[in-house]
């Protein structure tokens, strides 16, 4: 291997990555269960994930503004 190919595959490795969008993040998780890659990348796409679950959780088990309430009222006694 040559000393300027050793030095342009050092560059590429370790080139920051570009952010990751939710798409790509989604596609990670469904393929192989785990965010794979370049810490960079892996960190802010694990922020993507959270918030995307954490929003789909919210949507999915909306409490109405009395429910919450009360039940939160009736938990503190």
């Amino acid at each position: 291997m040559e000393l300027n190919e050793i030095k342009q595959r050092l560059e590429h490795a370790l080139r920051p990555a570009e952010p990751p969008t939710i798409e790509e993040v989604l596609e990670e998780v469904s393929i192989r269960g785990v965010l794979r890659g370049p810490v960079d990348w892996v960190f802010p796409g694990w922020m993507l994930y959270v918030e995307y679950a954490a929003e789909r959780i919210a949507e999915t088990f909306q409490l109405s503004e009395e429910r919450g309430v009360s039940s939160l009222t009736s938990e503190t006694r």
